[in-house]
């Protein structure tokens, strides 16, 4: 096969997902365990299928200066994204696999593995940010395991695919008119903020690497700590929020001034739940508190309502997008990036809740995953984001970033931190 040259757009999420590389690796990432055999030529097969329908995934991105767009490729094979591994050490090679980086000048856009330990099966996936965020990768994950199934029952791994518009313009589609008209007109820079505070990562000593580090909160503690918050009327992400702030108040050095933590903000609910196409949807909603109280009840107050205003806002998360376009209108690549990276501030702490991953939508035949997580993207210093899913009740906590080994001790004991606050909630008298 030859390539087909087909051009897609790069789509205005495409293009500051690629301004991004100054800030992270831009590469997501998924896991599933399995405690049953998966078979390796029917993975291979549900992939192919489901790829020829995602021109995205299959193509290279062309940093034109004036106009950035993706070649799309045709003479891609499972050889190009699909590893295969025995071995006796699955923690170690699970890590080796997911703390690459996707480069967006390939011939395919994600990676996917298969980890063969003695008990277990570990289905992976690394994906370029660029291409969509966790919500359409939970989306391409969940149709690569229907093709997997209905190829072992049918023969035929033929399933269908949402191809419609990859554009940041849908999500005013299902506005009303003068909805549309306002929230067109939102050019507030929401990523500024008044005090540039640093996680402490510590001086670069030792060599810097790559990596996900990773705490779980139990299924029983997690479930006390949603029923307690529902009883004072907060939401999880509240609680969540609140033992995050909790956590940061005792380890970075505020200087007693306002910490803000932009939450990640799905826009998929301007459009009834889902994109047209596989693609970035995604604003933010920024928390900001300048002290925590004396306990966990206090902070999930103080946090409810710091959001209450933007959870009561029609328009949260839409901020700065009509900035954002006018300068990709107005401006060619090149000098449309330089004007961004003017007015915009990477936030330095940041969080994103994935969301749930359900075992059944991501059953590969007769088996379902017994545990799994999403991450996102590696940062580089100074920049950190606490990302989390939620699985069978049990909460997988990531940080994703390139550190040393003193530096990752720091993070794994931040994670402790969080969760024991979140225990303090559930357990309280």
């Amino acid at each position: 096969m030859e390539n087909s040259n087909k051009r897609l757009p790069a789509e205005m999420w495409d293009k500051m997902q690629y301004l991004f590389r100054n800030y992270y690796d831009r590469t997501m990432h998924a896991v599933y365990r399995f405690r049953g055999r998966i078979d390796e030529e029917a993975l291979k097969k549900a992939y192919m299928a489901v790829l020829s329908k995602i021109d995205v995934l299959h193509s290279t991105f062309a940093k034109n200066p004036i106009r950035p767009y993706w070649e799309v490729n045709r003479n891609y094979t499972t050889e190009d994204f699909f590893t295969y591994a025995e071995t006796d050490d699955v923690t170690g090679s699970l890590d080796r696999f997911i703390t690459r980086e996707v480069s967006p000048f390939g011939k395919v856009q994600f990676r996917a593995a298969l980890i063969r330990g003695a008990d277990e099966d570990v289905w992976a996936v690394i994906c370029n940010h660029m291409c969509f965020d966790g919500s359409d990768l939970r989306y391409f994950n969940m149709k690569v395991a229907e093709s997997y199934t209905k190829y072992l029952a049918t023969g035929d791994a033929d399933v269908e695919i949402k191809t419609g518009t990859r554009s940041a313009d849908q999500v005013y589609s299902k506005m009303s008119e003068e909805d549309r008209k306002h929230a067109l007109s939102l050019y507030k820079n929401v990523s500024t903020v008044e005090n540039k505070i640093t996680f402490p990562f510590g001086e670069d000593d030792e060599t810097l690497r790559p990596r996900l580090i990773l705490r779980k909160y139990p299924a029983a503690d997690f479930l006390k700590t949603k029923a307690r918050g529902k009883a004072m009327g907060a939401t999880v992400n509240d609680i969540i929020v609140a033992a995050y702030f909790r956590a940061l108040f005792d380890t970075v050095d505020t200087g007693g001034k306002t910490l803000t933590v932009p939450c990640m903000y799905d826009l998929r609910r301007y459009v009834g739940g889902a994109s047209e196409g596989l693609t970035n949807m995604i604003g933010f909603m920024p928390c900001s508190l300048n002290y925590v109280g004396k306990d966990m009840d206090e902070t999930v107050e103080l946090v409810k309502a710091a959001l209450k205003p933007a959870k009561e806002d029609k328009f949260t998360g839409l901020y700065s997008l009509p900035l954002l376009k006018l300068a990709y209108k107005i401006f060619p690549q090149v000098l449309a990036e330089f004007a961004i990276k003017l007015g915009y501030t990477n936030p330095y702490i940041g969080m994103s809740n994935i969301g749930l991953i359900n075992p059944a939508e991501f059953r590969l035949g007769d088996f379902e995953p017994y545990d799994a997580f999403y991450s996102g993207a590696i940062k580089f210093k100074p920049y950190m984001q606490l990302a989390l899913t939620t699985f069978s009740n049990e909460i997988t906590f990531s940080i994703g970033v390139r550190v040393t080994d003193k530096e990752q001790l720091v993070f794994e004991n931040f994670l402790k931190k969080v969760t024991d606050e979140l225990y303090s909630f559930a357990h309280a008298e």
